[in-house]
């Protein structure tokens, strides 16, 4: 343990400094870009508050340590992170035209052989949306975001010649197509599907059932592992964990609507023009 969190530990029984051990890292990581928190979400009390408690205890903080142990994670949290002025610097700060200048400054990060690490002490609070329309704007803009990173950078990843980087690039890539086809797949189902058809109901409906069984107990199995680990920082998360099965039922198409909805705006993107979007709503403060 550091001498920070040595004293931390010692004058602070309750939490943790949070800048403080956000500086630490800079004592572990040699050419340290950037140090990413651990965001805790404040307004819980709607349904989907409740939701993205959960998806940023688990899912959110489960991409971040897996990513961590690849060596490039994909964006830094904008809403909480401690920058160096130097890697800042060599980056030549952030982008006018990207609509995510979080994601696009990682991203940048990673091509200037800088570090981002993931602390998870570190914790601060957050205001999440809780309108359907608040949070579709939201993830539009994210999605809109990841996608004009890959778009612009995906000729200097493979000129890095970094093979966990390009795991990154891969992943990223793959989850789009991925939800892409999953949308239309799912559209063409049901604009073709023959309700007085018996052999639906005996073959093609069991096998959506199926299918969406197995999706939905493994991303809750994985979810609860995540959970039960980010539960040493805010105990009361676990209390949540009836709300899991929303997500890969309702939350994960939205997700998945979003990329689509996104992938033109991003392909429409103007170089060199100021990229410029509106904050949605960020629920109730009092909450």
């Amino acid at each position: 343990m550091s001498f920070f969190r040595k004293k931390l530990k010692s004058e602070y029984s309750d939490y943790i400094n949070a800048p403080l051990v956000m500086i630490d890292n800079f004592y572990i990581y040699e050419n340290l870009g950037a140090v990413t928190g651990n965001p805790r979400i404040q307004n819980k009390k709607s349904l989907l508050g409740k939701i993205q408690t959960v998806e940023f205890a688990s899912i959110i903080g489960g991409i971040k340590r897996a990513q961590s142990m690849n060596g490039y994670i994909n964006t830094i949290s904008g809403v909480f992170t401690l920058l160096s002025k130097k890697a800042l610097e060599d980056c030549q700060y952030w982008d006018i035209d990207m609509v995510t200048e979080d994601i696009a400054l990682s991203w940048k990060m990673h091509l200037h052989n800088y570090v981002i690490a993931y602390e998870p002490h570190a914790l601060c609070w957050m205001i999440v949306p809780e309108t359907l329309r608040g949070l579709l704007k939201q993830r539009i803009r994210w999605a809109q975001g990841n996608q004009e990173v890959l778009i612009r950078d995906f000729r200097k990843v493979f000129k890095k010649k970094s093979l966990p980087f390009w795991f990154l690039f891969l992943e990223q890539l793959v989850s789009i197509v991925w939800v892409t086809s999953i949308v239309f797949t799912l559209i063409y189902l049901l604009l073709t599907l023959n309700f007085i058809d018996y052999y639906f109901y005996e073959e093609t409906l069991n096998i959506i059932l199926a299918s969406s069984f197995v999706l939905i107990t493994t991303n809750i199995i994985l979810f609860s592992v995540q959970l039960c680990i980010d539960s040493r920082y805010e105990r009361k998360n676990m209390f949540y964990f009836l709300f899991l099965s929303w997500y890969p039922l309702f939350y994960w198409m939205i997700n998945a609507i979003t990329n689509v909805f996104a992938l033109p705006k991003a392909l429409r993107r103007k170089k060199g023009v100021y990229a410029t979007w509106k904050s949605p709503d960020r629920g109730n403060k009092t909450r």
